[in-house]
């Protein structure tokens, strides 16, 4: 009796070894296959890790980085489809800037839409290649502005997906993560997967999660890394095209005083910027008259050299053979007005010197009146300001009214000095101008020595008052000397 006693005993315990051995087996196989599962991801990582430097040092142009993300994470999760979405600073959209063959539909579809893609798959993949999504709302704004990747097991679902279903969406596993670099948030990466309509079935694991989220960081970097390149580039090349632009610019300007026997010219150009909106110019007129212009426009920069340029051109076109400056002026304003912007306009002024004379003659179109400083009365400054207004407002009738000619004397040894705002409107350590009496009274300090001591002297007096406080304005100075 106790022997089948002890024999019930060792069977049940035996038997209870079994089971427990066999659990133990299987326990140890599913981690065996979880392990190799895990080596086998931390190898396709390692993989996609690799190949991304690669591609980095191959080829780094957007196009070709955005291409390796997409199909790489794809391999990588083992996922049906990725799109990648980046931020588009100026309209603060999600623009889609990679899909995979086989598309993710992460947004909304519209109801006619999936009419359409039913019969014509191209329909869907032009309207996932041409909208953008919001950052703001919606399921791929929340991922945006995650700390963390997104995951859901069924996207319609989600509670700010913000679609209605349908069957391109329908059972559709999403994973979004934000693309941070540094501190900037520059877009999301999403895979998508269908997955069959079974109990308990996970699209993705807990391990494609973590994966996900290393990929999507490696991707950032390599995202970040890329968009500064570019940027760095396309910086450096609008450099070297606005260095070109600005020696372009200089070379158009005057090198040297025109060949008046009576007259010197001294001429001085500062720009704010590589290019300018200031101007001047010494047109030949006949073989004893020669003009004199300077001019600035509203503005400086890129757009204000543009019309500058023009104006160049126009009154060049427009002086030859014109005695009188107003009427040149009047040509220029009728050409450039209709193609000059509504807040834009030009002020200049145009002098015209002849050699065996004192008279001189003028027009003024809403330019700083220039300074005269008369050698016979030993220093004294007048103010030339007849009436104008600048050209570009007034479509002609106005501006040939009041642009009219205006005749002045200049006698031997006076000086005659044109300049732009940028010079009186110079700011010191204090924001207190530099002004018309600082420039009138370097005029009269230097006038004795002639045109050229007179630029000198203004331009010492400007850099002394502005110190080394950056120069806001364009400055144009020329001064004429009667001989």
């Amino acid at each position: 009796m106790n022997s089948l006693i002890y024999l019930i005993i060792i069977a049940t315990l035996s038997a209870g070894f079994a089971v427990i051995y066999r659990r133990q087996q299987k326990r140890l196989k599913q981690l065996s296959r979880e392990r190799d599962a895990i080596e086998v991801e931390e190898q396709r990582m390692f993989d996609f890790l690799h190949g991304l430097g690669a591609a980095l040092q191959e080829d780094s142009s957007p196009p070709n980085m955005h291409r390796y993300i997409v199909d790489g994470v794809i391999r990588v999760i083992k996922a049906d489809a990725g799109a990648l979405y980046l931020l588009d600073g100026s309209t603060d959209q999600l623009v889609p800037v990679c899909l995979s063959k086989q598309l993710a539909p992460v947004i909304p579809l519209p109801a006619d839409l999936v009419e359409k893609a039913t019969e014509n798959a191209n329909a869907l993949r032009s309207y996932l290649r041409l909208t953008s999504a919001p950052i703001d709302s919606g399921f791929l704004g929340k991922a945006f502005h995650n700390e963390k990747p997104l995951f859901v097991s069924a996207l319609i679902e989600h509670p700010q997906f913000e679609g209605t279903p349908n069957p391109f969406q329908e059972n559709l596993a999403v994973m979004a993560a934000p693309l941070i670099y540094g501190e900037k948030r520059i877009g999301v990466l999403a895979v998508t997967k269908h997955w069959p309509d079974q109990p308990d079935y996970r699209a993705f694991t807990t391990n494609d999660v973590d994966v996900f989220a290393s990929v999507a960081e490696q991707s950032s970097f390599a995202l970040g890394s890329a968009i500064i390149h570019s940027e760095a580039h396309e910086k450096r090349q609008l450099e070297q095209e606005l260095q070109n632009a600005s020696e372009i610019q200089r070379i158009l300007l005057p090198r040297t005083s025109p060949g008046l026997k009576n007259y010197h010219l001294a001429a001085s150009f500062s720009a704010a910027k590589l290019v300018s909106g200031d101007y001047y110019d010494y047109v030949p007129v006949d073989d004893h008259r020669c003009g004199v212009v300077i001019g600035d426009v509203c503005g400086k920069g890129i757009p204000a050299s543009l019309i500058m340029a023009m104006c160049r051109s126009v009154l060049r076109s427009t002086a030859s053979g014109e005695f009188s400056p107003a009427t040149v002026l009047h040509a220029l304003n009728r050409l450039i007005f209709p193609d000059i912007r509504e807040d834009m306009f030009i002020s200049l002024l145009y002098l015209i010197l002849k050699d065996n004379s004192d008279e001189a003659v003028m027009a003024r179109a809403g330019h700083d009146p220039p300074l005269l400083c008369h050698h016979d009365q030993h220093g004294e400054i007048e103010t030339l300001s007849p009436a104008g207004m600048a050209a570009g407002i007034d479509q002609g009738d106005v501006f040939d009214r009041i642009v009219q000619d205006y005749r002045f004397t200049m006698k031997k040894g006076d000086v005659l000095l044109l300049y732009t705002d940028g010079a009186t409107e110079t700011l010191n350590s204090h924001d207190e101008e530099f002004g018309i009496q600082n420039l009138s009274y370097a005029l009269k300090a230097s006038y004795t020595d002639g045109a050229d001591a007179v630029i000198a002297k203004v331009s010492q007096e400007l850099e002394e008052f502005g110190g080394k406080g950056q120069q806001n304005d364009d400055i144009t100075l020329i001064a004429v000397e009667k001989r």
